[in-house]
């Protein structure tokens, strides 16, 4: 029974993600396997596991839910000139007296930019009205919201990576029930906060 109702949750965070969900499929192991599309892009839903398979474009390797999906297809989509400066090697220059380092974005420019990946992506709009409302109506959620931005801005993640540290924790939404929902959306962001801590100290 896990393993269908870990299927359920998939489905219902892919359609908070606004993946439709377009047929089942045959699994080589049995069952059927769920089928979704958002424009262009195909993805299947292993009735067994509950891994998610990216189709279009292709990926030989399963993901571990759609969030995982989102941060990829981010990374995959981002202007080389946005992704992290660590993939690009640092060019070998003689000493010299130390001079400050490129200016770095204050904490509310950061916040824009977070809201406009969070514009920019798969029904926008109502994802960046859901995060200001949640920011405006829920102590909780603004206090987690601020610390992920801050944390994100120390270590230099970017904020397309904390747009979707955002959708994540809306689709969280849906596993929820009670009046603990905001608290508990909001304890999701205090856990990427500390996710990208664990990630850039490992």
């Amino acid at each position: 029974m896990a393993f269908f109702h870990r299927v359920n949750a998939m489905s219902r965070q892919a359609e908070l993600m606004n993946w439709l969900d377009i047929g089942r499929v045959s699994n080589p192991d049995g069952g059927k396997d769920i089928l979704l599309a958002r424009n262009e892009r195909g993805a299947r839903i292993d009735w067994r596991t509950g891994e998610v398979w990216l189709m279009n474009p292709k990926v030989a390797e399963p993901f571990a839910d759609f969030l995982a999906v989102e941060r990829w297809l981010t990374m995959r989509d981002m202007p080389a000139a946005d992704k992290p400066a660590a993939a690009a090697p640092a060019p070998v220059e003689p000493e010299a007296a130390p001079e400050p380092g490129p200016v770095r974005d204050t904490l509310p420019a950061f916040q824009q930019k977070v809201d406009a990946c969070l514009a920019k992506a798969e029904g926008g709009q109502e994802l960046l009205e859901t995060k200001q409302a949640f920011e405006a109506g829920s102590e909780p959620y603004l206090e987690a919201s601020t610390e992920l931005s801050k944390t994100a801005l120390e270590l230099e993640v970017s904020p397309a990576m904390v747009a979707t540290f955002h959708i994540s924790a809306f689709a969280a939404l849906a596993e929820t029930a009670g009046a603990d929902k905001l608290e508990r959306v909001a304890a999701s962001l205090h856990a990427a906060a500390r996710q990208i801590r664990a990630s850039v100290t490992a």
